[in-house]
């Protein structure tokens, strides 16, 4: 429950991150300041691209307690305005199966 007098602050930035085979992986991550721990989340962007948008989710998230990375997905096509970097995607054929990250249940 918030308070008055309780302190706020978090951590905002790109950064970069290294994937499969070495390739250099550039997200953003946001974080609370302060005592830990904090519970963590991974949001990944749909085909309009690493917007504007998810910069600020991650951020709000952060702000209520969640260390939050979101990684550009298309990193490997380049880098430009969000607009430019989905078409390349999209002329491109869109992104292969074999570089889609798939989340299943727990078993």
């Amino acid at each position: 429950m918030y308070q008055t007098d309780m302190y706020e602050g978090l951590l905002a930035e790109t950064v970069t991150m290294a994937g499969t085979n070495g390739d250099m992986i550039n997200a953003y991550f946001a974080r609370p300041l302060g005592p830990g721990p904090f519970p963590a989340m991974v949001l990944a962007h749909h085909m309009p691209g690493w917007d504007q948008w998810y910069r600020e989710v991650t951020f709000k998230f952060a702000h209520h307690g969640y260390a939050t990375l979101t990684p550009n997905l298309y990193f490997r096509a380049g880098h430009g305005t969000p607009e430019d970097v989905a078409a390349k995607v999209r002329g491109d054929g869109g992104i292969p199966t074999t570089r889609q990250w798939a989340i299943s249940p727990a078993r």
